[in-house]
């Protein structure tokens, strides 16, 4: 039904257009019949929405590809999966989160943990406008140093945690950022843990700073500074004040 729906507005928008056209006509389908595949633009439509559970995998595949470029497979690991808790997945139009966790029974190494982080580093670089990763406004307040390539084997020499009158303490947390369509994306991956026993890693991707903190807080100031939003902030304080 959806679909039906979004063929006749197709429809209706290509006579519109032909329409207001310049007289050449509207562009050919891919079969060179010169007919528009008014099906084919209403898949394209529905790609572009998600109406359904935001904690699932489908929101997750859905929201990684449509963000970042990136299938969920290849952010998965090779071992078998626990996929049982309702908060294994989640996406939205903001960030999408995936849990890679070890089934019982199962064991999770440090060393497999950065194996993932550099097979993931990897599937970031590929799909990032310029091929490389960047430490992002997250890590650098410079535009210069937080455009420039967070090496690899630094980030994971830097993470390899210390010991402590013999107990090793590593946390296990990786992050940098990635240019995709002239965004800047986040890309974090966190050892997951319980007890001292590793079960695995999560993976998140969102839309990152875009500019230094700083640089944040004095457009905010100025914003500030102008009347009408000065009377929208006074207006919100009086009705949360209710």
């Amino acid at each position: 039904m959806k679909k039906a729906i979004l063929a006749i507005t197709c429809v209706a928008a290509l006579v519109l257009l032909a329409a207001c056209g310049d007289g050449k006509g509207s562009k050919k389908s891919d079969s060179g019949d010169g007919k528009v595949d008014v099906e084919k633009v209403a898949d394209k439509m529905m790609k572009e929405a998600f109406e359904g559970e935001k904690y699932s995998k489908e929101a997750a595949e859905f929201y990684f590809k449509k963000n970042e470029g990136i299938k969920l497979s290849d952010l998965a690991p090779d071992y078998k999966l626990n996929e049982t808790s309702k908060y294994t997945y989640y996406g939205d139009e903001h960030d999408a989160l995936a849990n890679f966790k070890i089934c019982d029974g199962d064991t999770y190494t440090k060393e497999q943990h950065i194996e993932n982080v550099r097979r993931i580093y990897a599937v970031t670089k590929k799909v990032a406008d310029n091929g490389i990763n960047v430490y992002g406004f997250e890590d650098k307040s410079d535009k210069d140093e937080a455009m420039s390539e967070k090496d690899l084997e630094q980030m994971i020499q830097d993470n390899m945690g210390t010991k402590i009158f013999g107990i090793e303490i590593y946390v296990g947390n990786y992050g940098w950022s990635f240019l995709k369509d002239g965004v800047l994306r986040r890309c974090e991956i966190d050892l997951l843990e319980k007890d001292d026993v590793k079960l695995g890693y999560s993976v998140k991707m969102y839309k990152g700073l875009q500019k230094s903190l700083d640089e944040t807080m004095k457009e905010a100031e100025k914003a500030l500074e102008d009347p009408e939003v000065q009377k929208q902030v006074e207006k919100a304080l009086k009705d949360a004040s209710k």
